[in-house]
């Protein structure tokens, strides 16, 4: 009866510590640039899916902003703008860059919105690899920046973050038997 306690607590703390596994190795592959790593980590049809919507949203509300100030910057084409953008974004590269550029990537997003360059013009660079330096841990710091993570349902698992001073909440699911990151979420109020 013991044997069968503590295979099944040893079990509860596998599952329980599992997607901080995954997060761990996501961010891992976006600090060193490994693009396969990023690519293995992220169901992309989900994730560009989830992001459109979030830009739709994002959108609206500019859209609605210009209206009401009587200056309409944004044009109907402004509608498949999140389109345009979500395609730049939701890659192996556009995360790396999001990841290790996160301000200078939210300002194009947000100069893209402001109609000042085109959505053409996100070109995430290509990443250059390099060793995963890996530091003590500075929990402080890491409890500073983490505002949550916890499981949404048995098979979801949700995180918050602070990045400098943007703000994203992270998405996973467990497909198989790897988390996926399928949505990440870049607090509105920040392009604005």
């Amino acid at each position: 009866m013991r044997n069968i306690r503590i295979s099944i607590f040893s079990l509860l703390c596998v599952y329980l510590l599992w997607p901080y596994i995954a997060v761990f190795s996501l961010y891992v592959s976006l600090q060193t640039g490994h693009v396969e790593g990023v690519e293995d980590r992220v169901d992309w049809s989900l994730f560009k899916k989830n992001l459109r919507l979030d830009l739709d949203n994002l959108v609206e509300v500019k859209l609605k902003e210009s209206l009401n100030k009587k200056n309409t910057q944004m044009n109907f084409d402004s509608l498949t703008l999140s389109k345009q953008v979500s395609d730049k974004i939701a890659t192996p590269e556009g995360l790396i860059y999001l990841f290790n550029k996160p301000d200078d990537f939210v300002e194009q997003i947000r100069q893209i919105l402001n109609n000042t360059i085109s959505p053409e013009k996100i070109n995430p660079p290509i990443p250059k690899k390099k060793a995963f330096e890996p530091e003590g841990p500075n929990f402080p710091d890491l409890f500073k920046r983490i505002k949550y993570a916890f499981f949404t349902e048995p098979d979801s698992f949700k995180l918050s973050f602070n990045e400098g001073d943007l703000s994203f909440t992270m998405d996973w699911r467990l497909q198989g038997l790897f988390w996926k990151l399928i949505r990440l979420k870049i607090l509105t109020k920040q392009i604005k």
